[in-house]
This record gives C-alpha cells, structure tokens and sequence, in this order.
C-alpha cells in the first residue's frame, strides 16, 4: 500500500469514524432538545443529513473537477468539522436542525476520497483501491459506535460532537500533504496514437452511466433495508442485546476479513456481481424464515461475502467506466445514487414493518437482489470498457475490454 493510499484511507475513517458513530444517539440528543421520542421528526431529522449529501453530490464532484479533487476532500473533512462543532454547541431544536444541514451539505468525504484516487492511481489498480475505501468505512461502521458506547458515559452527547470534530479537522490537515491531483482535459489525455487507433477500430459499445448508477441503486437499496429494524427482528429469538449487536456488525466484519485475503483475485465484474445478488438473496430468504440459531449466523455470514462479492464487482465496472477528466462529477453522482437508495430503503422498511412484518425488510431485499441479476446481464451484453479518453498518464496498460 502506498502512501497516497494509506493517507487517503487515514482521511476517510477519520470522517466515518466521526459520522457513522454519532447516528445511533441522535434520538437521545433529540430527547435532550425537547423532541419526544415517539414524534415523527425523529426519522425525518435521522434521515435529513444524508438527504442533502444525496442531493449535494453531483454539485461538489463538479466543484472537484473545477478545482481538484484534492480540494474537494479538505473541503469535505473541514466541512465535517464545522458542523459537528455546530451541532456541539447548539441551544435549540431549530439551530440544531440547520447544523445537521450544514453537515449533509458539506458531506462527500467517500466520493470526494474516490474521485482523488481515481485521478492519482492507475485505472487497473483502481477497483482494488476502491475496495479499500469500503474496507475503511466498514471499519467505522464497526469500531464507532462500539467506542462512542464508552466516551459516552464520561461526556454528555452534545459536548462528544465537539471532541468528534477533531478528528475530520485533522484529516483536514493531513490531506493538505497529499499531491495534487492532475486537472485532465481532453487535449491532454488524448495522444495521437490514441486518436488513430480511434479512427481504424471499430466502435464498442460501453457501460451507460445510467445503467452503472442503477445497479448501484438496486445493490445498495438490498443491502441498507435489512438494517433499520435488524434488533427489534432479532429480539424475540436471541435475548442477549449484545449477541444481536454481534449478528449486526457480522456482515461488516467478514468483508474485513475477505478484503485483505481475496483483493486481488476473482477479476471478472459480471460474476461477482452475479454471484454477489445470489448470495444476498440467499441470505436475505434465510433471514427471511429464521431469526435465531445457527440458521442466521450462516446467514449473516453469507450476506457478508454478499456485501463483499457487490462491491468488489461493482468497482470493477466503475474503474472501467469512469472519464478521467470528469472523476469528481462520476463518483459524486454513484454516491448520491446510494445514499439516495438509502434514503428509500429506509421508507420502504418502514413500511413494509408497519404493513407485514418485521421479517418483511429481508424479502423485500431478496426481491431487489434478483432484480438486479438481469441488469448486471444487460450491462454484461452490451459491452463495458473504458470510456474515451483514458488516465494514460497513469497507466499505459490498456484494460481488458471483455466482460
């Protein structure tokens, strides 16, 4: 791992750390502002920070392109800072509200950290590089709440936000030692020889945006809706709260485990993402009929290497979809794609439970999962290969253009 990289990655747990832990308090800091727990404006306010990142993305990967990539994660890490020391000191329920704001539009530390790399290492390394960015925020996905869990018995929740801010800040200043990016143009990424061999070959078709950002849609709308209700689920068949707690961060741990085994093996996009929604409809149908025993440990584990399986196919496609001159508009969109896949992921759970079940959220997963099968074999038929205008700055090894 090179120091690009292992800087980059330091950037992008310092700001999960710092958002993915605080998300489980949050009805507690309501409560403190005089919100009652049962009032509607929990879920809204639980869900408006990362509405706005949603709806934010594409305008900062725009910003990123105009003004560097690099740029754009010290401004996503600082970002976080501010609002974190906003919400800290905030006095009313208003004000708080306009702090989350602030830290949903000022959010994109992941699309930001992508789109950097992107643009700094080789295109045929650059799915494996990806993988590591989830590698890291699964990693605060599991260690943050666990240790916001301790630092909250010794500060009260509102002051934990100002001693949290520290940490993007000093991400903040870390990424200031990275290496610019290069600001790619067309001219300067299109060499002669390129052009020719433009001219004397016959056109081939490539992955369309829409069709990437769809599969990421339905892979992360499959994934995100078994979360919301995963412990009142459980409950009735494991009494232990930390047993459950252990059942919820499974799936995490075994993509923590499979990355640094398997980074760089299985090379083909279109059987990982096959085999990818497969296993997560498996898993999800188990979950489906069981929730106790060894029956949802196997399941848990299985849509772990689900989990893994996706994003590692999913990056392989990306790395060879992605324009190099447009890396931050690219990768801020395919976030706001899932954050917003999220977002509905949320409502349709919500739902579902309300009008079903508890178990209900596992068959609409199911159902999602093999919706995508047959997209994945679109993207597969129609071809996928780098679009125009290749990083050759980086890399002189031409990728493989077959699926």
């Amino acid at each position: 791992m090179n120091r690009v990289l292992f800087a980059v990655l330091v950037c992008h747990f310092l700001a999960a750390f710092t958002v993915l832990g605080m998300p489980l308090y949050l009805p507690v800091l309501f409560t403190d502002m005089g919100l009652p727990q049962s009032s509607p404006w929990v879920g809204f306010v639980f869900a408006w920070p990362t509405l706005l990142t949603a709806l934010s993305g594409p305008l900062w990967g725009k910003v990123a392109d105009r003004f560097g990539r690099r740029f754009s994660l010290i401004r996503a890490l600082a970002g976080l800072s501010i609002a974190f020391v906003w919400v800290g000191i905030s006095s009313s329920l208003p004000e708080l509200l306009v702090a989350l704001s602030l830290q949903g539009l000022m959010g994109g530390t992941l699309a930001a950290a992508n789109s950097y790399l992107a643009t700094t290492v080789p295109r045929e390394t650059l799915s494996n590089t990806l993988n590591w960015t989830q590698f890291s925020a699964r990693m605060a996905l599991v260690t943050a709440p666990l240790a916001l869990a301790v630092g909250i018995q010794y500060v009260k929740l509102q002051h934990l936000y100002i001693v949290l801010a520290t940490l993007p800040m000093l991400g903040a200043l870390y990424a200031c030692t990275l290496p610019k990016d290069s600001k790619l143009s067309h001219s300067s990424t299109t060499t002669s020889s390129d052009t020719t061999q433009r001219k004397t070959s016959a056109p081939v078709q490539h992955a369309s945006a829409l069709a990437v950002c769809s599969l990421q849609a339905l892979f992360c709308f499959a994934m995100v809706v078994t979360f919301p209700y995963f412990l009142p689920y459980a409950a009735p068949g494991i009494s232990n709260t930390t047993a459950i707690a252990l059942l919820y961060v499974l799936p995490h741990l075994v993509y923590l485990l499979l990355q640094p085994l398997l980074e760089k093996r299985l090379p083909h996009w279109a059987f990982n993402c096959h085999l990818s929604m497969l296993a997560l409809a498996i898993a999800a149908c188990l979950q489906w009929q069981f929730n106790s025993g060894l029956a949802i440990v196997a399941a848990r584990v299985f849509f772990g290497v689900g989990i893994w399986l996706g994003y590692h196919g999913t990056h392989q496609l990306v790395a060879r979809s992605f324009q190099a001159t447009r890396a931050g508009t690219w990768f801020g969109s395919l976030d706001s794609v899932g954050k917003l896949a999220g977002v509905a992921a949320g409502i349709a759970a919500g739902v579902a439970v309300s009008h079903i079940g508890l178990a209900s959220p596992f068959l609409i997963s199911a159902v999602a999962s093999l919706a995508a099968m047959p997209l994945i074999h679109h993207i597969q038929k129609t071809g996928s290969r780098p679009c125009p205008h290749l990083n050759n700055e980086f890399s002189n090894t031409k990728p493989n253009t077959t699926a």
